[in-house]
């Protein structure tokens, strides 16, 4: 997939003669954010989280920042987790939030915070260097990227598994997404936020493993420490609670 491709339910095309008989033009209305923590046996209950946009836009994201999404995953999530678990994470901004060890400098860091930088680093660089020259060795020595989330989820004991980029088609919960937005949509009748929220309880009980699609599948994922790769192949090994994460 193209690394600017997006995701893009296909549930139910989005046509004025799907809403016809209802009389509300689609892309119209009042909008929910969504966050939950979706398992093989279907929701962990303490997790679902669902509050109106302050926005009628298609875009969410701003909706969801990464200091919200830790209000909601350090008291609702985690406690809640009964085992050691794997949270699958894509790439959402909220959940990229960089350690302030792992950041770098770059185009709008000052140049004596780019010298402090590399010096508490102990990394050389000429005296009478560039600033362009100096941003050019933090590029080569950029530290990996260590997200606050991925630390806050271990300190709680569990893991933490990072989707590629783009790939959403490798995600789980897209798909009971999918399937919930299908649901509401077929049975939302009257367009007012208490039906809104009726229907999103209804499709929330709905998507239980029995309600899935025939072609929902988890990714089986190992949790034995010992592996060099937590997420690559395990056919070998036991799959163990895997978590999907929105």
């Amino acid at each position: 997939m193209h690394p600017s491709s997006e995701w893009v339910d296909a549930t139910q095309s989005m046509t004025s003669a799907t809403y016809s008989r209802r009389q509300v033009p689609p892309g119209e209305g009042e909008r929910f954010v969504l966050v939950a923590t979706d398992t093989e046996d279907g929701f962990i209950e303490e997790s679902f989280l669902s509050f109106p946009t302050k926005n009628k836009t298609c875009d969410y994201h701003g909706e969801m920042n990464a200091d919200l999404f830790v209000r909601w995953l350090t008291p609702q999530l985690l406690p809640s987790l009964p085992e050691p678990a794997v949270l699958v994470l894509d790439n959402a901004l909220c959940h990229n939030q960089l350690s302030e060890d792992s950041r770098c400098p770059n185009s709008s860091t000052f140049e004596a915070d780019i010298m402090k930088w590399l010096t508490c680093r102990q990394i050389p660089f000429p005296p009478n260097a560039t600033r362009p020259e100096l941003l050019q060795i933090c590029k080569q020595n950029r530290p990996l990227p260590v997200y606050n989330i991925d630390n806050n989820i271990r300190s709680w004991g569990h893991e933490v598994v990072r989707l590629p980029p783009a790939h959403p088609e490798l995600n789980a919960i897209e798909q009971v997404w999918g399937f919930m937005k299908k649901r509401v949509r077929s049975s939302l009748q009257r367009f007012t936020r208490a039906d809104l929220q009726a229907r999103i309880e209804e499709a929330k009980v709905s998507a239980t493993k029995e309600d899935k699609p025939a072609n929902f599948k988890y990714i089986p994922t190992s949790l034995d420490k010992n592996e060099e790769e937590l997420g690559k192949s395990t056919e070998n090994h036991n799959a163990q609670r895997l978590s999907q994460v929105k």
